[in-house]
């Protein structure tokens, strides 16, 4: 028996080295693939598949009927993980299955040829890496990429900006709501208010929960042949009691605080979060307008800003009274007047709050446009009214409450203006409105 006990003693290391050695055989080895989902945008669809591990995969494109088949070698489905019931957009439906042993395969059926593009992103916090399938749409050749048809020549052209979105949420509050959902929740409302002044137009960079490029924004706005940029932000900050509005200009030499340059580092690398491949990253966003225009350009941001300063603080408070500068990549390329516009910080608990609701929204917005319009007014920058400047014509989804909010007064102040004709709300309904 004492012999036997050696004999397996003497063993053990050997057996140990062996069950080290074979224990991946025995075991999920390879690349996890820890989660999936879908994003839908006009022009594109994304597939991200986020990885514990940098991978080798291959796509090919099969048709009768179109698929898209992604390959990705020694890879599976962490527990738990799985790919979205339903693909949505061009994506009929979604699948997995193993052609080979070790090989993870992805198909995608889709109802018409679309093109294809992957990349892998290396990991940025708090993502890791993820493999991306971008699925564009072919246009036909007579078709424009631009859609300006509700767009006229004369009218003074705004571009809203709601930043961030789709894979990049910007700041994240403490309940765990996200500045891109705010910004473009105010962006939104701040076009519809636009677009009731007849002198002006407002289109947006992103109608819905999905990712833009810095680049694309930059060229969208210079495709339009905008006369203003507003890029439309929710302000995150280490210290939860940090609070209020702040308006941004492009600077050209340096922060002009410590704030606006953490901030401007941030948004700048929002194209890391939201997914855009580094080959995508052209040049554009180096472009830097010389000289007179340079300084004209800065000259009208920072008069822009002065206005929406002092429309904003009537209706909440200040981070700071003053226009700040900083290195935003995303004013630097455009040649016009552009302001980025935090409305809030969404990590003070009470603003991460406030910035959800909708007469919040609405006051903010309303407050921005009052201050582009005061902007506009000087120097006859804009085109002349068409309309009278105190009356307000009612529109659907209106309220008492919600006018109020968006003109910046109070309801008793709104009944006063008109007394006769606020008690009930009818659609086209002409209120008198204090004067802007």
């Amino acid at each position: 028996m004492r012999s036997r006990s050696r004999r397996f003693a003497s063993r053990a290391p050997f057996l140990v080295w062996m069950g080290l050695v074979l224990w991946p055989m025995f075991t999920n080895a390879g690349t996890e693939v820890t989660g999936s989902r879908f994003w839908h945008g006009p022009e594109r669809t994304r597939l991200v598949l986020e990885l514990s591990d940098s991978v080798q995969y291959n796509v090919f494109r099969l048709q009768n009927p179109e698929r898209v088949v992604i390959d990705i070698a020694d890879s599976h489905f962490a527990g738990g993980a799985e790919l979205p019931a339903e693909g949505g957009g061009p994506v009929l439906g979604v699948r997995s299955g193993r052609p080979t042993n070790g090989t993870l395969r992805v198909v995608l059926d889709l109802g018409a040829p679309w093109s294809y593009r992957t990349f892998l992103l290396s990991p940025n916090p708090p993502y890791p890496y993820r493999l991306v399938v971008d699925l564009s749409r072919i246009p036909e050749e007579d078709e424009s990429v631009v859609d300006s048809s509700d767009t006229r020549e004369e009218d003074y052209l705004v571009v809203i900006d709601p930043g961030h979105g789709g894979e990049d949420p910007g700041a994240v509050g403490g309940k765990g709501s996200h500045e891109k959902d705010v910004a473009l929740a105010i962006a939104n409302r701040l076009k519809r208010i636009i677009n009731w002044d007849s002198r002006m137009r407002a289109v947006l960079t992103r109608t819905d929960d999905y990712y833009v490029s810095l680049r694309k924004r930059v060229l969208f706005a210079m495709s339009m042949s905008a006369d203003v940029f507003l890029s439309i932000h929710a302000d995150g900050a280490k210290r939860r009691s940090a609070r209020g509005a702040s308006v941004y200009i492009l600077s050209t030499d340096g922060a002009s605080s410590e704030m606006g340059k953490w901030l401007a580092q941030r948004e700048n690398a929002s194209d890391l979060a939201g997914g855009v491949d580094i080959g995508e990253q052209e040049p554009i966003l180096q472009r830097t307008l010389l000289d007179m225009g340079l300084d004209w350009k800065i000259k009208e941001s920072r008069l822009l800003g002065i206005e929406l300063l002092n429309a904003m603080g009537k209706v909440g408070p200040l981070h700071s009274a003053n226009v700040e500068r900083a290195g935003f990549a995303v004013l630097k390329s455009v040649d016009i007047p552009a302001v980025l516009i935090e409305t809030g910080f969404m990590t003070n608990p009470d603003e991460e709050q406030a910035l959800q609701q909708v007469l919040v929204q609405e006051r903010i917005a309303g407050a921005i446009f009052r201050g582009l319009s005061a902007y506009c007014d000087a120097d006859q920058r804009c085109p002349e009214r068409t309309q009278e400047a105190n009356v307000y014509v009612v529109a659907p989804g209106d309220s008492l409450p919600l006018i109020a909010a968006r003109l910046g007064l109070t309801v008793s102040e709104l009944r006063r203006a008109d007394p006769s004709g606020s008690s009930s709300l009818q659609l086209g309904q002409r209120l008198k409105v204090p004067v802007p």
